[in-house]
């Protein structure tokens, strides 16, 4: 389906059929909560209007860590399906949904000198990896990888020397969050949401 235009005579015919009819769904916030549930919403057949006071994700949508993150440390805490289920999201955008926005992002795992530590963290990101492959959806991103005191001072040469005996490297993915919003926004748009940025809402009027 082809991307929606989001121009001022669109602001304009949005504000407008909102005015002129009753919606379904109206969401106030244009931030991501606000552009996937018009999205969701649009896409089950409902009328809706979307709402924002300033500029699409203006407020923390465009301030973000910008992580599209599988959960790596929901693992220590055992909580296995919330880890499936954020892989599987991951692995969906990376893959499907948003490739030209999301990006494979390496980290590096110092390691300290703990004869445990390389087990332990290595365990955890070796599950990590292959829950990641169970999901069907981990082959937008490279294995992890042990790695040499050598090896990890070049790639951070930053660590401290004389506490680093290794490293090791793992991936998660990167997103560009205000234009994933505006892709989201796009695309409720594109299936008949009706949709304006710039427009506060300072009210409600409650009959009956």
């Amino acid at each position: 389906m082809p991307s929606a235009k989001l121009g001022p005579q669109e602001r304009t015919n949005a504000l407008a059929a909102m005015a002129a009819g009753e919606l379904d769904v109206l969401v106030i916030g244009g931030g991501v909560v606000g552009a996937g549930t018009a999205v969701d919403a649009v896409t089950r057949g409902l009328s809706v209007g979307l709402l924002e006071a300033q500029d699409w994700a203006s407020g923390t949508s465009s301030r973000s860590s910008k992580l599209i993150h599988g959960g790596l440390r929901y693992l220590e805490m055992l909580d296995f399906g919330l880890v499936r289920e954020a892989l599987k999201e991951r692995g969906l955008l990376l893959e499907r949904l948003a490739p030209h926005l999301v990006r494979p992002v390496p980290f590096l795992y110092p390691l300290t000198g703990r004869g445990w530590e390389r087990w332990y963290a290595g365990s955890g990101v070796a599950l990590y990896d292959t829950m990641s492959y169970s999901s069907g959806h981990g082959r937008g991103l490279p294995p992890h990888r042990h790695l040499s005191r050598r090896r990890a001072l070049r790639i951070a040469p930053s660590l401290k020397k004389n506490s680093l005996v290794g490293a090791i490297q793992y991936y998660d993915a990167q997103v560009d969050d205000a234009r994933f919003v505006t892709t989201l926004i796009r695309t409720a748009a594109s299936y008949g949401a009706q949709v304006a940025n710039r427009a506060r809402v300072i009210g409600f009027l409650r009959e009956g």
